[in-house]
């Protein structure tokens, strides 16, 4: 069945909601759920320049007036639809995305495979 995140309609479009993880694909790290209009996207919550969290002050993860995620650690700007690394020290690189679905408005995080 998946993991029950939030509704879409709990995260205002253009932000981000984060979520602790409850298995091991997070590490403990936890991930964040972008809206973009309809669309949702999912990821840990790990920049691949330190392995640190992107998170600086808990829960924010976006740079509104670019439309991009950004690591408030060093300031790297992530594409919202692909998680890749469009400026700063990682570029090229990308977010680790996880398998989500919406349900109904409800995002779900997809059971990892067996």
């Amino acid at each position: 069945m998946g993991r029950i995140l939030c509704q879409l309609a709990d995260i205002v479009d253009g932000d981000a909601r984060a979520f602790d993880s409850v298995d091991g694909r997070l590490n403990g790290t936890g991930g964040f759920v972008v809206r973009r209009g309809t669309q949702a996207y999912c990821y840990v919550n790990d920049c691949p320049h330190l392995h640190i969290t992107l998170d600086f002050v808990p829960g924010r993860f976006m740079n509104k007036d670019a439309g991009l995620i950004q690591c408030a650690n060093h300031g790297a700007r992530f594409e919202i639809e692909t998680g890749e690394c469009l400026w700063g020290p990682c570029r090229g690189d990308a977010l680790t995305s996880l398998p989500i679905r919406i349900v109904n408005g409800t995002v779900v995080l997809e059971a990892p495979p067996q």
